[in-house]
């Protein structure tokens, strides 16, 4: 199990189709938001890599300006 929190910020003008955008990526919610732009991202998947793949889509989506990991939880499931 992984499961990690963001902070994206985009531009203020793209919030609504930046949210859309990372709302259609698996395993990703958007918690929260301002009208600034800052958003704060959950991503919970069983696998590592969907995890890492969507972090890296976050930077190439339109109107994302940075990208920050806050927080990350991984749980080996064979354990």
């Amino acid at each position: 199990m992984s499961i990690c929190s963001m902070v994206v910020h985009s531009r203020p003008e793209n919030l609504e189709p930046v949210i859309h955008s990372l709302e259609q990526m698996t395993g990703v919610e958007v918690r929260a938001r301002d009208e600034r732009g800052k958003l704060v991202v959950l991503i919970d998947h069983p696998e590592r890599k969907v995890i890492s793949d969507a972090m890296m889509e976050m930077n190439n989506i339109e109107g994302v300006l940075n990208t920050s990991l806050i927080y990350e939880y991984f749980e080996d499931d064979d354990d």
